[in-house]
């Protein structure tokens, strides 16, 4: 009917593309428009031999803790007790220690003296009988000898310092404080002036002498034993760190007033 083969394809397409367009091409458009794919072996699944089939799967894992086999136990480890605490300071060290510091250790006061020289043969009426007056202040000092100082270290690490017993010093007048009175009385006043220079040298020996007494009559010797205690175990503690003052003992004897 359709010899021109050319024609005849024109119609074949049209007629293509009408069934395309028809209701009836959704049911071969997924066909039509689908990817090639690889061929398929066989549609049925092919059981699995019957040792497989009797395999199971594993359990999934817990956190539970794992046991530790017996060649692996935790053993508690021995507490190390430290060993005590030695000093590394010895005598000798703490011996130059203190000396390089204080030599000699003082306690210094300061009293204020009179000394009076009055006349045996003092008129009755207009002489009160003072000759001589001096008024002087004075530098009392109490001092401790380091180089008599004696130390001992125990096996326990017990530090003991020995102090001499403190002793005191000779008295310094201060000259720019010192006031000295003459008291002429007519006649006498002569012999007064001509023995002024043994008047005032008698009375520097006096004054010392007293000034020392009042010096350890007040506590002087006492108030220098303390403070020696107190600055020699500051000494010895600044050595070394490690050194407690409960460790530390100073000793020293009371002074005496008497020579």
């Amino acid at each position: 009917m359709f010899r021109n083969p050319i024609v005849l394809a024109i119609l074949i397409v049209g007629a293509f593309i009408l069934f395309l367009r028809s209701p009836y091409s959704d049911q071969f458009r997924p066909l039509l428009l689908a990817e090639p794919t690889a061929p398929v072996a066989s549609a049925v699944a092919t059981p699995a031999p019957a040792a497989t089939a009797m395999a199971t799967a594993a359990p999934e894992s817990t956190p539970t803790a794992t046991a530790l086999p017996p060649t692996a136990t935790r053993t508690l480890q021995p507490t190390m007790t430290p060993s005590p605490t030695t000093y590394v300071v010895k005598v000798k060290a703490i011996e130059l220690s203190v000396k390089a510091e204080s030599r000699l250790i003082t306690y210094e006061q300061i009293m204020a003296v009179s000394v009076t020289y009055s006349d045996e043969n003092k008129s009755p009426v207009w002489n009160n009988g003072d000759l001589f007056v001096m008024e002087a202040i004075y530098t009392v000092g109490a001092t401790v000898d380091m180089e008599l100082m004696n130390v001992t270290v125990n096996p326990d690490n017990k530090i003991t310092v020995t102090l001499p017993a403190p002793r005191l010093e000779a008295p310094s007048v201060d000259a720019k404080l010192t006031k000295y009175a003459y008291k002429p009385d007519g006649w006498k006043y002569l012999v007064i002036e001509s023995n002024k220079a043994k008047y005032i040298a008698q009375a520097q020996i006096d004054g010392q002498a007293k000034a020392s007494k009042q010096a350890c009559e007040t506590g002087l010797l006492d108030k220098a034993a303390k403070e020696a205690q107190y600055r020699i175990k500051d000494l010895v503690l600044n050595i070394d760190p490690r050194i407690n003052t409960r460790d530390v003992t100073v000793v020293i004897p009371a002074g005496s007033c008497t020579k």
